[in-house]
């Protein structure tokens, strides 16, 4: 897409087929800019439409979901079958990123809360924000790889009761959605 940064054009392939295919992006939030609280990241992307959320974690590891419904932070479940989550589990773009589409019907895509930060399902992917806890993402990546390698399974990323691994991430979260 013309006019996109760096890290617009590296999470625009998979845009494709969504509803932020085509449009411009901006950086609505960026923890280093921001803050890293929960009404923060509420105060700038509630009610922006779909966006895209990606971390980046102490490890390396560079994850996220997309929101087709965007947040709202009223306290409700957001439910909607385009929603996906991806991961570069060792954080080398240049390898095929993994990603889960959200299988098993709508609900449960996002839980928007307005004391957390971003969740995808109840486990798939989780930015903990609350004050008092540490900043982390806790991912499934067991259960990205399991279903990146056997893609005919039917179980969801977001109801999956595998190990969850948590991981630190300071200041690295973004979320991107349209101008």
């Amino acid at each position: 897409f013309e006019g996109d940064d760096a890290e617009c054009a590296l999470l625009r392939p998979l845009l494709k087929n969504t509803n932020l295919e085509f449009l411009p992006l901006r950086k609505a939030y960026d923890a280093r800019r921001d803050g890293w609280t929960a009404e923060k990241w509420h105060g700038k992307v509630d009610a922006t439409g779909p966006c895209i959320v990606v971390a980046k974690t102490k490890g390396g590891a560079l994850c996220g979901g997309y929101a087709p419904k965007g947040y709202a932070g009223y306290g409700e479940y957001r439910g909607s079958i385009a929603a996906f989550l991806f991961s570069w589990p060792d954080g080398d773009v240049s390898a095929p990123v993994i990603k889960l589409q959200k299988v098993g019907g709508a609900g449960l895509a996002t839980v928007d809360e307005p004391e957390t930060g971003p969740r995808f399902g109840m486990d798939g992917l989780v930015i903990r924000m609350d004050p008092g806890a540490e900043r982390c993402a806790a991912e499934q990546q067991e259960a990205a790889h399991t279903l990146a390698t056997h893609p005919r399974r039917t179980r969801s990323p977001h109801s999956l009761h595998t190990r969850t691994r948590h991981t630190p991430c300071p200041n690295t979260l973004a979320t991107l959605s349209p101008h």
